[in-house]
């Protein structure tokens, strides 16, 4: 499955992450550092698996337990950005 943020969500990245508008809720969402590398990489790579192999490479250092724990929390992540439509999945 292919991700993509919704066309409706507009968004920057700002000195303390990434701030979001969606211009269909009128909801603003601030994202700290760690959901904005997540978002950038999700406007870059658009799947999932890459985004997790690139964060594991940048943050877990080899160590298989924080690895999975980073899959958990990407996963839980990109779920909550799907549920508030933010992000799209589509077949790739």
């Amino acid at each position: 499955m292919s991700l993509r943020i919704n066309d409706s969500v507009v968004w920057q990245e700002t000195a303390e992450g990434v701030s979001l508008y969606d211009i269909d809720t009128g909801a603003f969402t601030t994202l700290n550092a760690t959901a904005a590398r997540i978002w950038m990489l999700i406007d870059s790579d658009g799947e999932r698996e890459p985004i997790v192999s690139k964060l594991s490479q940048e943050f877990a250092g080899g160590n298989t337990a924080v690895s999975r724990r980073i899959r958990a929390d990407v996963q839980d992540f990109l779920g909550t950005m799907i549920e508030r439509k933010l992000v799209e999945e589509h077949p790739a």
